[in-house]
């Protein structure tokens, strides 16, 4: 099996698949994802290019994180993010 990692976009969820797109570890849904927006920009949910931009970030960040390490579990990613742990 590969290291890759993919973001596999369902249905307002995000899923996580490590190897294959079909080998799904995490799946995050667009309410987690909104609130890891609203934490870690402090800024209110809004449709503008700003936002885009900032929830690519977080979708990296996600990627990243299970690029490292598949094991993790998502409390542990969501953590991570909101507190700046693995970031650019």
């Amino acid at each position: 099996m590969t290291d890759e990692v993919f973001l596999v976009f369902k249905k307002g969820r995000i899923l996580v698949a490590k190897g294959c797109p079909t080998n799904i570890i995490e799946e995050f849904t667009s309410d987690e994802l909104a609130e890891l927006l609203e934490f870690r920009y402090a800024t209110p949910w809004n449709t503008g290019k700003d936002i885009i931009e900032k929830l690519t970030y977080i979708l990296e960040d996600i990627h990243d994180i299970y690029l490292e390490d598949a094991k993790k579990g998502k409390e542990e990613v969501l953590r991570d993010i909101k507190i700046r742990k693995h970031s650019r």
